[in-house]
């Protein structure tokens, strides 16, 4: 791994999910839930699939720094172990800003886009609220009370989606998920298993450029 990226997770964890992607033809790095990555290495493009997750993509156009994070639930509360908080909005949200700012970043030049927040999951503990809408009225609110504007979001619906992310443009793509792996996101997203496998994609692509 470069000695330009940081990335909140086990080095051997993450050298594992290096490959070269020979659809974009870059190198790419895949982010999994409770994670996050920050990049100034260049040219790679980073991955994440999310379901009722969120994820935030940070980008510097000026110092070309650009990171990513990915959680699962929109807040804490109290007493969370520290080896379980990046599984939440307010301290992923807070791990990935504080990076991207020690790599260089100036907090008033700083875009972000979100992505993420399907109902795909059923609502949890004592609310009707389904996760998803939980998370994304999390990011919009913890982004605004931060000071932070969101530059583009992709928030909300009934699809998992596949995010690629270019830290060096500032470049989102959005792909939904097919049909037949929704259940297989569904499931991941349920277990919290440690690696999300590669799926395929069809469907609608926005780009968030």
């Amino acid at each position: 791994m470069s000695q330009d990226a940081v990335w909140g997770a086990q080095a051997g964890e993450a050298e594992r999910r290096r490959w070269f992607d020979p659809t974009f033809k870059i190198m790419a790095v895949k982010v999994l839930p409770g994670e996050h990555y920050v990049s100034t290495a260049g040219q790679e493009m980073v991955v994440t699939v999310l379901g009722s997750c969120v994820a935030a993509c940070v980008w510097d156009p000026h110092h070309r720094i650009g990171g990513m994070n990915h959680f699962m639930l929109p807040d804490s509360g109290s007493d969370v172990p520290v080896d379980k908080s990046m599984r939440y909005g307010n301290f992923a949200m807070e791990e990935l800003l504080n990076d991207v700012l020690r790599r260089g970043a100036r907090r008033e030049a700083l875009e972000i886009k979100v992505f993420g927040g399907g109902n795909v999951l059923p609502s949890i503990g004592n609310t009707t609220v389904p996760i998803g809408d939980r998370n994304a009225a999390f990011v919009r609110r913890y982004l605004r009370e931060e000071g932070y504007r969101i530059a583009a979001e992709d928030l909300g619906g009934i699809h998992p989606r596949r995010i690629h992310f270019f830290p060096r443009l500032g470049k989102v793509i959005r792909l939904f998920l097919k049909k037949d792996v929704e259940r297989a996101v569904l499931n991941r997203e349920i277990s919290y298993r440690s690696r999300l496998q590669e799926v395929p994609v069809e469907g609608e692509v926005e780009l968030f450029g």
